[in-house]
């Protein structure tokens, strides 16, 4: 059956090393990359302030131009996940839901309330693993049961368990010509990404730390390009009075998934491998 999906972006804001968005795109004609702003959870449950705020809706831009690149763009609503849901699943007529697997509370909750949607409207859930290296259902079942309490016992499952997957390809253009994105007439009024004056927020601050996937694989880039730092690499001996971190800087880019982890690892563990 040939599906129109909703692609619904929590974390995972980038097209590399993204097998939910592309396993959906294999499987629907017409996709809808969709974003939600829900600034109760973010303000309330995750404290998110207004820097925080500033490298999401950089993100978010970011995403959008690539996916526009792409033949396509990212429909960003404001609201409650499950409520805006709700009312797209009628509205444009939609038989499937992707989205990555999480394993936080509040996502968590989420995603018991996405499979109750899609029960009740009888649509289909597509969803996959890509925010951690490996899956922490099969790290606890691996541990016979329960999660490991000590690294030691950690490293153990790890072993076990064996190397990370591997990244999968990038979404290409090829992709969105096989399934289409549709065009509205007012996205730019309706499902444009807010600015911060739109939210109400203001920054002052000079952006050191730019979001968004583009800005991230840069960031990895210049530090592969040096020898120096990946033949260093360790834990990092961080400054607490320092103006600036002296670490990689990848952590926001990770956190909120313009970075994927795997490929992080894999570029580094080839690097080490030579």
């Amino acid at each position: 059956m040939s599906h129109r999906s909703i692609h619904l972006f929590r974390k995972g804001l980038r097209l590399h090393d993204n097998p939910t968005l592309l396993g959906a795109l294999a499987c629907s004609s017409t996709l809808f990359p969709v974003y939600v702003l829900d600034r109760a959870f973010l303000e309330g449950a995750m404290r998110v302030g207004t820097l925080r705020w500033r490298f999401i809706l950089q993100s978010l831009e970011d995403l959008d131009a690539r996916l526009r690149a792409l033949g396509s763009r990212l429909y960003v609503l404001r609201g409650s996940t499950a409520a805006v849901l709700r009312d797209l699943v009628t509205r444009w007529g939609v038989t499937q839901i992707s989205y990555d697997t999480e394993v936080e509370p509040y996502y968590a909750h989420m995603e018991r309330e996405i499979r109750a949607l899609a029960q009740e409207h009888g649509l289909q859930t597509y969803t996959r693993v890509s925010h951690t290296l490996y899956d922490v259902k099969r790290i606890v079942k691996a541990n016979g049961g329960s999660p490991p309490l000590t690294y030691k016992k950690f490293l153990h499952v790890l072993s076990v368990l064996g190397e990370p997957e591997k990244p999968v390809r990038d979404v290409s253009a090829e992709d969105f010509l096989r399934c289409v994105t549709p065009a509205e007439p007012d996205h730019e009024q309706t499902y444009a990404v807010p600015s911060l004056a739109d939210l109400g927020l203001e920054v002052e601050f000079e952006v050191l730390w730019p979001g968004g996937e583009t800005a991230a694989l840069q960031r990895l880039d210049r530090h592969f390009q040096s020898q120096g730092w990946v033949a260093n690499f360790s834990k990092v001996q961080t400054v607490p009075n320092s103006l600036l971190p002296s670490t990689t800087g990848l952590s926001p880019y990770l956190s909120l998934g313009c970075l994927s982890v795997r490929t992080f690892y894999h570029r580094l563990s080839s690097i080490y491998a030579q």
